[in-house]
Order: C-alpha cells, then sequence, then structure tokens
C-alpha cells in the first residue's frame, strides 16, 4: 500500500494541497497536459518561495480575462472530461458534492458557489485528484487541521472564520483540527478535498519507506509562522505483514573493545543456546581508534527485554540498542536423504536446497568424505529423488 499523509496544521487551500503533490511526485509537466483544454480561460505557475525560511512551491491559477463563473454542472461536466476512473474523477466528484452539500447546508435553498464557480476551483479539484491518482495512493492519513478564528469579507457579506462551510465539511468528515485567532488558513476547496480523500481512500498507518515529500505554500509569508501544507508520501508495509513471509524480530546491538575474544566467544554460544535466533560479532574501529567489535543479537520481540538485560550483565555493558525491525523469511520444509547408510536433512525453500551443514560434517567424519564432496554426492541423491517423485523442486 502507498499512504498520503497530509499535515495541514498551518492550513490548507486547493493551490496549496495541488504545489505540495505535484512536488512530491514531480508531476508539473503531467500538470500542464492535464490542463491543456483549458488553456484559453487559465494557465500555472509554480513558483519556488521561503515561507518563514521554509522552501516550498507555490502554485498560482492565473486566470483569462474571459475565464467563466462555472455553474454546478458545469463543473460536473468539466471533470468528466478531464478525468476518468483510472486518474482521479471519485476524488473530484466527490469533494464537489461536498462542497455543494455544505453551501446548501449553511445558506439554505439552492446551490449558490459565489467565489468556488471560478475556473481556479475546477484546477484545485482536479489537479489534486489526478496527483494522487497518478502516485498510486492507497489510504491516506490526515493530522490535525490548522484553523484561525476572525472575521473575513465574502460574497455573504462579514462573516465569521473558519467559513461555515468549511467548518461544516471538516464536522462532517470528522476531521481533528487545532484553533487559535488569525486570518484565514482553510479554504472550502481545501476542506472538501481533505473531507473527500477521508471519504474515498480507508485510513492508512503511515509505516514504511518515504517516497516523496511536498511543502505547497500560501499566498501570507509571516516571519513566526510557515503558510505551508505539507505532504509525505510513504510505501505502507501493512499489507506486507499480512504476508506470511513476513515477520518481526528485535535487534540488539552495541559495541565492544574491552571483552576478551574468549568471553564474547562464550556469549554467543550461551545467547544461541537459550533462544536468540542469531548473533555475532563484526569487526569495527571505536572511539580514541581502539579496535572492537559490535556484538549484534537476533530475537523474538517477546524475548527482547530479557536479552537486552543477558547483554547487560553478562558483557558488563551499561549502553545497549535495540530495535524492531521487519524481516522477509521463508518457511523451509526439510527433507531426509539416505546416504551409504546414514540419514541427512536437505532444508528447501522456494530459492534453493542444501544439506544441513551440521549433518554433512557429522557423515564426513564417519565416512571420511571431505565436505564439498559430500555435499555434491547428497544433493545428487535429493535431486534423483525429486525427479523420481516427478515433484517440482522448490
Amino acid at each position: 500500500m502507498r499512504t498520503l499523509l497530509i499535515n495541514p496544521a498551518h492550513g490548507v487551500a486547493g493551490d496549496m494541497l495541488m504545489a505540495a503533490l505535484a512536488e512530491a511526485t514531480h508531476s508539473f509537466n503531467e500538470l500542464e497536459t492535464l490542463f491543456a483544454p483549458l488553456s484559453r480561460w487559465c494557465s500555472l505557475e509554480f513558483e519556488e518561495v521561503d515561507r518563514s525560511s521554509l522552501r516550498a512551491i507555490h502554485c498560482q491559477v492565473k486566470l483569462t480575462p474571459d475565464a467563466p463563473s462555472l455553474s454546478l454542472e458545469e463543473l460536473r461536466s468539466w471533470i468528466g472530461e478531464l478525468l476518468d476512473a483510472s486518474n482521479g474523477v471519485e476524488i473530484a466528484m466527490t469533494a464537489l458534492d461536498l462542497i455543494a452539500a455544505a453551501e446548501v447546508e449553511v445558506h439554505g435553498g439552492g446551490v449558490h458557489l459565489h467565489e468556488l464557480a471560478s475556473v481556479d476551483t475546477l484546477v484545485d479539484l482536479v489537479g489534486t485528484a489526478y496527483l494522487c491518482a497518478i502516485a498510486r495512493i492507497d489510504a491516506i492519513s490526515i493530522m490535525p487541521v490548522g484553523i484561525n478564528f476572525g472575521s473575513m469579507e465574502m460574497a455573504h457579506g462579514q462573516l465569521p472564520l473558519p467559513g461555515p462551510a468549511v467548518l461544516s465539511l471538516l464536522a462532517k468528515a470528522g476531521l481533528q483540527v487545532v484553533a487559535g485567532p488569525g486570518d484565514e488558513s482553510v479554504t472550502p476547496t481545501g476542506a472538501a478535498l481533505l473531507s473527500s480523500l477521508a471519504g474515498v481512500f480507508p485510513a492508512g498507518t503511515g509505516t514504511g519507506t518515504i517516497v516523496g515529500v511536498g511543502y505547497g505554500a500560501g499566498i501570507r509569508d509571516t516571519p513566526s509562522l510557515a503558510n505551508v501544507c505539507q505532504v509525505v508520501i510513504v510505501d505502507d508495509l501493512a499489507t506486507v505483514a499480512s504476508a506470511p513471509w513476513f515477520e518481526s524480530i528485535g535487534v540488539i546491538e552495541t559495541y565492544l573493545d574491552d571483552v576478551s575474544a574468549e568471553l564474547l566467544g562464550a556469549f554467543v554460544q550461551e545467547s544461541l543456546g537459550v533462544g536468540a535466533l542469531d548473533a555475532y560479532v563484526t569487526p569495527a574501529t571505536g572511539k580514541k581508534s581502539r579496535p572492537g567489535g559490535v556484538l549484534t543479537v537476533l530475537v523474538d520481540p517477546s524475548d527482547l527485554a530479557t536479552m537486552v538485560t543477558r547483554v547487560q550483565r553478562s558483557l558488563g555493558v551499561p549502553g545497549v540498542r535495540f530495535r524492531l525491525q521487519q524481516r522477509s523469511r521463508l518457511h523451509p520444509k526439510f527433507v531426509e536423504v539416505k546416504f551409504e547408510g546414514h540419514t541427512l536433512m536437505v532444508k528447501v525453500t522456494s530459492v534453493g536446497a542444501k544439506p544441513e551443514f551440521e549433518d554433512l560434517q557429522r557423515v564426513g567424519r564417519e565416512l571420511g568424505i571431505p565436505l564439498g564432496e559430500l555435499r555434491d554426492r547428497v544433493m545428487a541423491v535429493y535431486l534423483a529423488g525429486v525427479a523420481h517423485s516427478g515433484e517440482v523442486e522448490h
């Protein structure tokens, strides 16, 4: 899965969200192609700016003198013409429907879009939806939305901030907010897009690798507050976690330069004997150019605390690093192979097969056969058995 993380702590508008996504996906040229049918009415200009010393991308939708006001049906028609099921039409249509419903709820009567009937509203909805689609977003995670209280002159007169439509959209989507005094920080288009994304996509965990980061700038530049909307695209490991070959392990590490090799070797053997999945020492050079080694112990997560304590007490180490990590492990099956009166186990996975080394050592000693030669002969017996049974080798 791929999760889109949106941080609108300092507010959000449609153009801010679109600019942030364009930067995160490096898709500025794609937007120019997308909006070519609207070139007689508008053009897009992306500019790198500073907002409170933070570099961000500002998107300006420049309207021509003959750019029209669009009715709700005209907006729907244009969304359908510019987008389809594969590139975000559901996101844009849902956002537009949410805007219309919020306007009716707040003002009553029919739908009156006023400022939202502009071509730039169309661009914000379509551009954001398209960028989410080409980024292959599967899930969404939206941080608390920063809203400011105050007042602002609108088409209906002087109205309180946040705008009534903004509050309606955020409330119905169940989005968390953080409130404070100030100028308008969330526009209806921004709120509608957040609400649409929250409704269209399932909630994501945001666990995984960051593959894209973007900062979309608003118009204002105040020294004490970066007027930006931050987005992060993460390749989510949630679906991997359900796979049978995925598991978590505890990783313990510490650097040692004052423990004898005998004591360290004995500890490695002891830790394996009490349940460690693996343990090894990597040569390293520490502070003051002292030669030493990094001890690494892999354990089941449930044994992590116990093994950390064992490392500290057995080796006299005050500082030990530990973490949970994921690994891909192919669970093997074991096949018995008979060779000159002896039984050996061959470990088989989807990436190959090989005899267990301890068995090779035991049988090699008893028969006086070099290990390399014995391995090849045992594998020949195993492969002959596979061919005879008609099974496919894994």
